[in-house]
């Protein structure tokens, strides 16, 4: 009787839940790519893959509209400002037209080209249009955590009586290979 496949379902099951560590958390990219493909996936939208690595992290999307294509965004996370609840988000953005017929094949090139001159953000505020939580702008995303859903009730626990956020904060957040990887640390009061 071998315990391959029960050993294999208990590693996929691990593999979708966070790692605690003494100061602070890790969201496996499985996880994080599960939970994107449910809040953005649409007729216009599909999350295909997420690859966070230490330098620097790829989403992949298809998109319906304007064109067929599948876009690339490369990021990595700038500065943390806990006092302002923000978090930058350095980002460039690639294509590739899924069209088959030449016309559309080509437009598709020039369309993607322009994408990758700059007008790339507009197409991210019009796909993001939904998440209140994001302010994109042409080189960078600026991500407001106190708007964040999971933030929002991480925020709100108690914690003897008193906001778990007003004892916590958000100290870093780095991406080791297929993970994101949350830093917390003690909140001094001034």
């Amino acid at each position: 009787m071998s315990t391959a496949p029960w050993r294999q379902r208990w590693q996929q099951w691990q593999s979708l839940r966070p790692k605690l560590h003494r100061d602070g958390a890790s969201l496996p990219a499985t996880l994080l790519l599960a939970s994107l493909q449910q809040q953005l996936d649409s007729e216009q939208l599909r999350v295909v893959d997420l690859q966070l690595q230490p330098e620097e992290s790829v989403l992949e999307l298809d998109i319906q509209q304007p064109l067929r294509a599948r876009l690339q965004l490369f990021f990595h996370f700038g500065e943390l400002d806990w006092p302002k609840r923000t978090l930058l988000i350095h980002y460039r953005l690639q294509g590739t037209p899924q069209d088959s017929g030449l016309i559309r094949r080509t437009l598709g090139t020039l369309l993607l080209t322009a994408l990758d001159a700059g007008l790339g953000s507009h197409l991210l505020q019009r796909l993001a249009a939904e998440l209140v939580f994001l302010d994109i702008q042409p080189q960078h995303i600026v991500v407001h955590l106190d708007q964040l859903p999971p933030f929002t009730r991480w925020q709100e626990q108690s914690f003897p009586g008193k906001s778990l956020a007003r004892y916590l904060q958000l100290k870093s957040i780095t991406t080791p290979p297929d993970h994101l990887r949350l830093t917390l640390g003690w909140h001094r009061q001034g």
